[in-house]
């Protein structure tokens, strides 16, 4: 298990945590990666309408992923303090327990969305003209997200174990072939967003199959029984929601924050839409930078927790936040100044002319306050795996969903202007960012 896992208890912090996070970031490059070459491929063979398809329903999937990945990281958590406490038993156990409450919840997730499929597309008033492409695609998706919520589970344990490397290849596998799937089904074979719900499906039940394969040779390794042989322990499923179930509720709530304000931002005309999802694209590395921290401190956090090593959790949490600053602030540098530049690869011509300093205008504003976002994203993983997730929830629901909620109902009509929008998530990432900094503080003053 040694070769295969990284032990976070034990070594110098900086590289350790250095090699155990890059995986994650890598494995979030190709995800989006991934996902853009999807929405290119089926835009090209299957016009708009395809397009207009997927992206109808696109964040209706994210609900029940979120609430799974939400439980899987309660999960983690508990798995990663049995590791770094070197409790074998209670290891194996819960990691049993685990997979089969993601099996159970996966399969209901599944049933669920198919039969409810008609009922979703009403709630989001899907138009007429591209119904019947988006309920072949929801009903194929949902269909098959027992699958994702399986991986999800499965790369979470591994990442418990201090394996952050092979759910990665598991990730580049998993990406070349729904990409190849969307070539064949889609370019070939003409299916259209059948073929491309099709290949996303294939691609995620082989990715499921193979972390199982990978957890059973774990699992034999110990001693244990593989495990298929599913195993449900009321005790630690207990736990497992106990932490897990505030953080699946946070991760439901925060879309439904962001929605409010893009609705806003739709307000603002088509020149400003278009120039807010140049921003949007430009800055996704800041989200993969910081967001990739996080898994890697809670994992560290809870592992070093495990081993009652309370002044290697305080280094660790500030050299991986320092990290995640430092890198953040790299790229806020680039976009500061390349934004004009880089804006022109999404829009050219007249077009561009009017759209493209707008983003300029909004990115300048906007990149000097990025290293909140990193600080928030990284003192938060380490507090959740501290114990108590209720406080760092809170903490996400107030000072950044509620904060932008209030700002767009309060703020925004006395000025409705772009702008305001914009200082309105600045705004919460520096309250959210120095909260989690103040909560780290305090709970690092706790430990033992």
């Amino acid at each position: 298990m040694k070769k295969k896992t990284l032990d976070l208890t034990e070594g110098n912090v900086f590289p350790v945590l250095l090699w155990f996070v890059l995986p994650i970031l890598f494995g979030s490059l190709i995800q989006q990666l991934y996902v853009t070459a999807d929405a290119v491929i089926v835009g090209q063979f299957n016009g708009k309408g395809g397009l207009a398809a997927i992206d109808s329903v696109h964040t209706l999937f994210k609900f029940p992923l979120n609430f799974m990945n939400g439980l899987a990281a309660g999960a983690t958590i508990l798995i990663s303090r049995y590791y770094g406490a070197r409790d074998r038993e209670s290891l194996h156990c819960s990691i049993r327990t685990a997979y089969t409450v993601a099996v159970v919840l996966g399969l209901v997730c599944s049933a669920a969305g198919v039969w409810l499929t008609p009922f979703f597309l009403d709630v989001m008033a899907v138009p007429a003209e591209i119904c019947e492409q988006t309920a072949a695609y929801t009903r194929i998706y949902f269909g098959g997200i027992w699958a994702m919520i399986l991986y999800n589970m499965a790369s979470g344990i591994l990442r418990a174990l201090g394996d952050s490397r092979r759910p990665l290849y598991v990730l580049a596998l998993c990406s070349a072939l729904n990409i190849a799937g969307d070539l064949l089904l889609v370019g070939l074979f003409r299916l259209g967003v059948r073929g491309a719900a099709a290949a996303t499906v294939f691609s995620q039940i082989v990715s499921a199959a193979y972390t199982l394969w990978l957890l059973a040779g774990i699992e034999r390794e110990g001693g244990q029984k593989r495990i298929w042989h599913m195993h449900f322990c009321g005790e630690h499923m207990l736990s497992m929601v106990k932490t897990g179930f505030p953080l699946a509720l946070q991760a439901v709530l925060f879309p439904i924050a962001n929605s409010i304000v893009q609705a806003s931002v739709n307000g603002m005309g088509t020149d400003q839409i278009a120039a807010w999802g140049i921003c949007d694209k430009l800055d996704m590395l800041i989200w993969l930078a910081a967001d990739a921290m996080a898994p890697a401190l809670t994992t560290y956090t809870a592992q070093n927790v495990g081993a009652g090593k309370a002044e290697r959790v305080k280094r660790g949490v500030l050299a991986g936040a320092g990290m995640s600053a430092a890198c953040v602030a790299v790229i806020s540098v680039i976009l500061f100044f390349g934004t004009g530049t880089m804006g022109h690869w999404f829009i050219s011509g007249e077009d561009g002319a009017a759209v493209v300093p707008l983003s300029v205008r909004y990115m300048k504003m906007m990149a000097p306050f990025f290293v909140f976002y990193a600080l928030a994203e990284a003192f938060s993983g380490a507090c959740c795996s501290m114990g108590d997730t209720v406080k760092p929830m809170i903490v996400t629901l107030a000072c950044t969903c509620l904060l932008r909620v209030a700002g767009i109902l309060f703020i925004l009509p006395g000025y409705g202007s772009m702008e305001c929008i914009v200082w309105i998530y600045i705004a919460s990432w520096i309250v959210t960012g120095g909260a989690f900094t103040a909560l780290f503080y305090v709970r690092g003053r706790r430990l033992a």
